[in-house]
């Protein structure tokens, strides 16, 4: 049985490692001996792993896939963190590397993105600065839309507060989808950076309105500006290799 190493084992990490304890021997990092040891639940095998502690880097690496997923806000030097994996002896040695990044690498701007898009003002310049990174020692780089799933949901945090431009649309994809799309690269042997973002558009104001009646919150209060951008997020290019979205509709999940 091959080895799956995840770094960064949060929300989406947690979850991936969960659906493949069966096909993998899986590895989880964790940011301290607290949050390790809550993993041994799970049947994984955890290491803690952080910006001042790579004593355990060896035994994460030695491995057959690897998957970063770290949200830079939690680091002090994110960038220097990321460096110190990629320049570990045991990377070359990987099969296939998937890299989480995010839609926010696109500039704040109207119009339509996908990945041949030429980013000269990113929205974000440590996302940016990431991938800049690792671009040439990751095989794929997903950058992923607004992420939703399980107990999170489009609103929540919205309820009975001031909502900007509510006719602008939302960009999302599904935590199962980005599960799904990192089984479909491994099984394909595909290489490439793919934005992951269902095709499905909402407004602000109609999902907001919908959840808040799904699941019984407090209606924001929408501020009806006159002008506002739509800013959409293409994530068709892993689709024509075959791969297929299964929570398009926000709506219906």
């Amino acid at each position: 049985m091959k080895t799956f190493t995840i770094l960064g084992t949060g929300w989406l990490g947690l979850e991936l490692a969960y659906q493949l304890k069966n096909q993998y021997n899986i590895k989880v990092s964790a940011r301290n001996e607290e949050k390790s040891k809550s993993f041994e639940n799970f049947d994984f095998s955890s290491f803690v792993l952080n910006e001042y502690d790579f004593l355990f880097l060896d035994e994460l690496l030695d491995t057959d896939y690897l998957f970063i997923n770290y949200p830079p806000s939690k680091f002090d030097d994110y960038l220097g963190f990321l460096d110190r994996i990629y320049k570990h002896k045991n990377i070359k040695n990987i099969e296939k590397i998937i890299f989480i990044s995010s839609t926010s690498i696109y500039p704040n701007i109207e119009g339509d993105f996908d990945e041949n898009y030429l980013i000269n003002d990113s929205s974000s310049k440590i996302v940016f600065e990431a991938e800049k990174l690792v671009e040439n020692k990751s095989d794929v780089i997903f950058r992923v839309s607004g992420l939703v799933g399980g107990s999170r949901y489009f609103g929540k945090r919205s309820a009975n507060k001031v909502v900007e431009f509510p006719q602008s649309i939302i960009n999302f994809v599904h935590r199962n989808d980005v599960i799904n799309a990192t089984k479909f690269v491994i099984e394909k042997n595909i290489n490439g950076i793919f934005n992951l973002c269902s095709k499905e558009h909402p407004t602000k104001r109609d999902i907001y309105t919908f959840n808040s009646k799904k699941y019984d919150f407090e209606i924001p209060i929408f501020n009806d500006n006159k002008s506002f951008l739509n800013r959409v997020i293409d994530g068709s290019k892993i689709e024509k290799l075959g791969f297929e979205y299964k929570y398009n509709n926000v709506f219906e999940f």
